[in-house]
């Protein structure tokens, strides 16, 4: 019976340490998500980094075959 009046009595003690859960438990979930997006971002800057690498290469390539094409078109034309 004392329990129970202690219960009606404080309603406002029990309301506030369970938004005090409630709140922790969403912080606990951002956290989370926060560590979940920080991993896609470095996947997706270490993806970049191999796509302009790749780039890179083809560029290096293209030149080369442009060099190769004036000196084809320089000695067709002697």
């Amino acid at each position: 019976m004392i329990t129970l009046d202690f219960l009606r009595n404080s309603w406002f003690l029990i309301a506030f340490i369970g938004g005090l859960i409630y709140w922790a438990a969403r912080q606990d979930l951002s956290v989370a998500e926060l560590e979940r997006v920080d991993t896609r971002i470095t996947s997706l800057e270490n993806r970049t980094t191999i796509l302009e690498t790749g780039i890179g290469q083809i560029q290096i390539k293209i030149d080369d075959i442009k060099e190769d094409l004036t000196l084809i078109k320089g000695a067709v034309i002697k």
